[in-house]
C-alpha cells in the first residue's frame, strides 16, 4: 500500500521520501512540521517527569528506603516511572505528530511478537552465558556479590519478572522509538540517528564520560547495538529482548546477592566487567540480525504513515455520520 508524499507546506516530507521507509523515517510524513517532532519529544519527556514525580513521591510516602539500599518497593517504583514512556510515546506520535498507530512498534504497524519470543529466548541463554563466564572467569562485579541473599529477596525477583520487561520496553519505546523517529525526521542518515539517540540515552543514564569511562563505555555499547538492530529488523523487538534479558537476569542476580541498591544505583564499573558486556550486547547484535534473516523480517514500511481520517468526522461532515 503506498502513501501520499506530496510535500504540504512546513510538512517534513521531500521528494526523497517517495516508497517504502525505514524505520527510523516513520516520523517524516506529509502532515507532520520539523518543529513537532523536537516539541513532541519535549513533551514526552515532561510527562514522565510529572509521571516520575507523582509515583515515586508517593513511594517515599509510603516507604522510605534507607541510604545506598533499594527494597522491593522501590524497584517497583522505579520501574512503574519508566513504563510510562510506553503509553506516552504511543499518544504524542499519534496525536500531536498524526502517526498511524503501530508505527513505533516496527515498520508493520504492530509488535511482532513471535520474533519478540525468539529474540528473547536467545538474550536470555546469552545473559545466562555470560554470568557463568563472570563466575567461572572471577570477573569483578558493581560490588563484592559475597554479602548474602537480600532479605525481601523473593519479593525483589517477583517485581523483577512481572514489571522489568515493560520498564525496558519504556526505554526502548521512547529511546529507540520516538526519539530515534524524531531525529530521522530531520536527519536521513541512519547512522547519524543512531549515534545521536545513543548519546543522549547515554547521558540521561547520569553516565559521564569523565566520571567513568567504563560505565559510559558500557551504556553506549547497549544503546549503539539497540539502535543498530532496530534500524536492521525495522522494529523494537530485539532491543526489548536484548534490555529487559539484561535487566532481569541483573536484578534477579542482585537479589540473590544483596546488591540491588548497587545495580540500580551504579556510578562506576569495573573494565572486566564491561568487557564481557559489550562482548554480550556485540554477541547478541550477530544473532538477532542472523535470526531477523531467518525470520525474514521487514525492515521498511508499506503502510500509510499518517493515520486515515475516519469517515464522516471530517470538516463539513453532520451528525450521526460518524462509522464505528
Amino acid at each position: 500500500m503506498s502513501y501520499d508524499a506530496t510535500p504540504r507546506p512546513g510538512s517534513t516530507v521531500d521528494v526523497g521520501d517517495s516508497g517504502p521507509q525505514p524505520y527510523h523515517r516513520l516520523l517524516r510524513n506529509p502532515v507532520t512540521t520539523w518543529w513537532t517532532v523536537i516539541l513532541g519529544a519535549f513533551a514526552i519527556l515532561a510527562g514522565w517527569m510529572v509521571a516520575s514525580l507523582v509515583i515515586l513521591s508517593l513511594q517515599m510516602v509510603i516507604r522510605k528506603d534507607p541510604e545506598g539500599t533499594v527494597s522491593w518497593f522501590g524497584l517497583l517504583a522505579t520501574n512503574l516511572s519508566l513504563i510510562v514512556l510506553i503509553p506516552l510515546s504511543m499518544l504524542v506520535a499519534q496525536k500531536l505528530n498524526r502517526q498511524t498507530p503501530g508505527l513505533l512498534s516496527s515498520v508493520v504497524g504492530r509488535l511482532r511478537w513471535r520474533a519478540l519470543a525468539w529474540f528473547g529466548v536467545a538474550a536470555v541463554a546469552l545473559e545466562l552465558v555470560m554470568l557463568g563466564v563472570i563466575q567461572v572467569g572471577g570477573v569483578d562485579l558493581l560490588d563484592d556479590g559475597g554479602s548474602g541473599v537480600a532479605k525481601d529477596a523473593a519479593a525483589v525477583i517477583a517485581v523483577t519478572l512481572l514489571t522489568s520487561t515493560f520498564q525496558a520496553a519504556g526505554e526502548e519505546y521512547f529511546f529507540r522509538g520516538y526519539l530515534l523517529q524524531a531525529v530521522g525526521a530531520l536527519v536521513r542518515n541512519p547512522l547519524v540517528a543512531v549515534l545521536v539517540t545513543t548519546v543522549i540515552f547515554t547521558m540521561a543514564h547520569g553516565v559521564w564520560p569523565w566520571e567513568s569511562p567504563a560505565l559510559f563505555l558500557d551504556r553506549f555499547a547497549f544503546g549503539l547495538v539497540a539502535g543498530l538492530l532496530v534500524i536492521r529488523t525495522g522494529g523494537l523487538e530485539a532491543s526489548i529482548a536484548a534490555h529487559a534479558a539484561n535487566n532481569v537476569v541483573t536484578f534477579i542476580f542482585a537479589a540473590l546477592t544483596n546488591s540491588v541498591g548497587d545495580s540500580l544505583g551504579a556510578t562506576a564499573a569495573p573494565w572486566s566487567l564491561v568487557a564481557v558486556d559489550v562482548v554480550k550486547f556485540a554477541a547478541f547484535g550477530v544473532i538477532a540480525l542472523l535470526m531477523a534473516r531467518k525470520m525474514r523480517l521487514a525492515t521498511t514500511c508499506d503502510l500509510p504513515l499518517v493515520a486515515l481520517p475516519v469517515p464522516g468526522t471530517g470538516p463539513g461532515s453532520g451528525p450521526g455520520k460518524r462509522l464505528v
